[in-house]
């Protein structure tokens, strides 16, 4: 896990908590991810690996897997992100 990536996991984590909410998130190398993939509720991708998305939403099943926006991402946008993943639990209800 990149130090980016463990600041937009903190930024998403406070605004997950300016809405009132506790989330629990954490960053995965790609190579590990298959361990993780049944303990999430959604997925999200870093914009450097969207090219993998149908092989992960493949092993990941129904649950829902997004790439975050390299836009997003290079701002680490929690806010957005967050927002996106409410979304993405919004569908999968």
């Amino acid at each position: 896990m990149g130090a980016s990536t463990a600041v937009l996991c903190e930024k998403i984590r406070d605004a997950a908590k300016e809405e009132g909410e506790e989330i629990e998130i954490w960053a995965t190398a790609l190579s590990v991810a298959g361990e993780e993939i049944p303990k999430a509720d959604v997925i999200l991708l870093g914009p450097q690996i969207r090219y993998m998305q149908r092989k992960v939403q493949s092993e990941a099943g129904d649950t829902p897997v997004r790439a975050i926006d390299m836009t997003v991402y290079g701002q680490l946008d929690g806010k957005s992100v967050y927002q996106m993943v409410k979304e993405m639990r919004k569908k999968d209800e």
